[in-house]
């Protein structure tokens, strides 16, 4: 599978609009799964933006040490995604919300500027996966 990319250019910040087109699509295939709830979801968005809140106050003094702080804590909700995928878990049968948070959790620890935008990518995610319905 190809590689989760943000950006039409990386250097302006300038995302690919195609991304939101992806999120509409990934939130789509979410609904069909029928297998994540929407406060499952929230509660995930939730501890993302918490990071991001971290990360952001953090960056001011140095921008590298917290991302480097950052990273492992994005490792940690991978591994509390793989744990609720388990045969009692809340996400068992789940395989296309943990595979797209996988990804996303991937790209957004390669720099700054991507965790920047995994976190407007998840958010679409979420917003069109409540404009369904769900």
């Amino acid at each position: 599978m190809a590689t989760l990319e943000f950006y039409r250019d990386k250097e302006k910040g300038l995302l690919d609009p195609a991304l939101f087109e992806r999120a509409r699509q990934v939130a789509e295939d979410l609904v069909r799964e029928g297998k994540v709830k929407s406060s499952q979801f929230r509660n995930y968005f939730a501890e993302l933006r918490a990071l991001e809140n971290r990360f952001q106050k953090e960056r001011k003094a140095d921008e590298d040490l917290a991302f480097a702080r950052l990273v492992p804590e994005l490792e940690l909700l991978k591994a509390k995604l793989a744990y609720n995928t388990r045969a009692q878990g809340p996400l068992r049968g789940a395989g296309k919300f943990v595979a797209f948070l996988n990804e996303a959790l991937d790209a957004g620890k390669r720099s700054p500027k991507d965790f920047e935008a995994m976190m407007k990518y998840v958010e679409a995610v979420l917003a069109y996966f409540y404009a369904l319905g769900k």
